[in-house]
This record gives C-alpha cells, structure tokens and sequence, in this order.
C-alpha cells in the first residue's frame, strides 16, 4: 500500500504507480518484498527468484529496476506516470530481446546490487 494511504488516508493514481512498483518487483523475486525493511537491507540481486536468475540481460535489468525504483518513491510526485511506466517496461523488453539475438545461451551475470529505498 503506498505511504500516503495509510498516513492521510489519500487516494490518487500515484497510489496505482507505487502498488505496480510493487507488483514489478514482486515479479523477480523469490521471497515477496513488501516488508520495507526487508527491501532496505538486501539487494534485490540476492532475492531473484531461481527460475530466471540468469536469464536477465543487465541492460534490461538496469532499465527495469530504474522504473520499479521510481515507481516505490515515498513522496508521490516523485513517481513517474503509468505511461512512462509502460514507454519503459516496452524499452526493458526490447533491450531484453536484442541481447538474446547476441547471446548464444550463455546466462547472465548482474554486476548491479540495488537496495531500493
């Protein structure tokens, strides 16, 4: 749930932004994140979920962890519109599908550790 739900009982499109936020990361890991402390601690690389660590391009995983990022911001006028979150998402698969033409089936290595904030 965003922060402002619960501290002013405010609801607004930024809240749909930051609920996807959580569903994008929700999406690559293993263990859900929704406790904040436990998103603040571990970066998220160490949370992938088995079945597509290494099989993430890392020009695809910056893009994709950049919008998830700006999606949770705590203050709602940091977080982008859902619009720029799919121009994103399309460019993060995009990225995805040139890189598997180049790699012959070798995995992935993520050199990134992001703890989101």
């Amino acid at each position: 749930m965003a922060p402002e739900i619960s501290e002013n009982n405010t609801i607004t499109e930024k809240c749909d932004v930051y609920s996807f936020g959580v569903v994008l990361l929700e999406l690559v890991c293993k263990d859900k994140l929704k406790d904040v402390e436990k998103r603040e601690k571990h970066p998220v690389e160490e949370n992938i979920d088995p079945n597509i660590k290494g099989k993430i391009a890392p020009e695809c995983w910056e893009v994709f962890m950049d919008i998830t990022e700006r999606c949770l911001k705590f203050d709602p006028n940091e977080r982008p519109a859902m619009g720029e979150v799919e121009v994103q998402l399309e460019l993060a698969l995009s990225l995805q599908e040139e890189a598997d033409i180049i790699n012959t089936g070798d995995d992935y290595t993520l050199l990134s550790m992001i703890i989101m904030n």
